[in-house]
């Protein structure tokens, strides 16, 4: 495995120091994140759920907004797991956050348990996105809305030596509407935000 395939394991499925201090360097896509949350329009008694949330910065903007509601949080990480615990510990105890080790593949939720849900620079590792939409689509409730971030496509083919090591699929806003689609979900729509050296894009569409 070379230098590149293992930096990109890493940013796939941080583990070790490594990951750790990756877990801190996420701080940078805050920005993303609450752009990203800001498209769900999150209620005080919605049910959240996040796919990928690393370091748990958009689980504790999420219970920010759910007050009243349910925030989850799926991730394979254990070090992420580890650290989004550590920052949503309040959360925690008082039972409005649950965070768990585990895979979008199949996610251990009834159908329609949810209100929104939302991944963050997630979508870019998954082997059969088409079928991890649909297991999001079943956990959704009717009329449920899921946003899905990526970093354009044109940004990140800046960095070849990791974004072409394997691991990665790279999206256009046109690729995220088009699999939403297919997925069975509604409305797939996106809109772009320039942020600092590249431009976000958020794919948006409802059950």
């Amino acid at each position: 495995m070379g230098l590149w395939h293992r930096v990109a394991q890493q940013f796939r499925q941080p583990s070790g120091i490594v990951g750790r201090v990756l877990g801190f360097l996420f701080r940078m896509n805050r920005e993303g994140i609450d752009w990203t949350i800001d498209q769900l329009e999150i209620q005080p008694t919605d049910h959240v759920l996040e796919i990928g949330f690393g370091s748990g910065l958009g689980i504790e903007r999420a219970a920010s907004l759910a007050t009243r509601g349910r925030v989850a949080g799926v991730d394979f990480s254990q070090t992420m797991l580890e650290q989004a615990t550590r920052r949503n510990a309040a959360a925690i105890d008082e039972g409005l956050v649950e965070l768990c080790l585990g895979d979008v593949t199949a996610l251990l939720y009834p159908e329609n348990t949810f209100h929104k849900a939302f991944a963050t620079n997630v979508i870019y590792f998954w082997k059969d996105p088409l079928s991890n939409l649909r297991e999001l689509h079943r956990v959704l409730k009717p009329g449920g809305r899921l946003a899905l971030y990526v970093i354009a496509k044109e940004n990140l083919l800046k960095f070849k030596l990791v974004t072409q090591s394997g691991l990665y699929r790279l999206y256009t806003s046109e690729d995220l509407a088009r699999l939403l689609t297919q997925a069975g979900f509604r409305r797939a729509r996106f809109v772009t935000k320039p942020e600092r050296q590249r431009t976000g894009i958020c794919a948006i569409a409802e059950k």
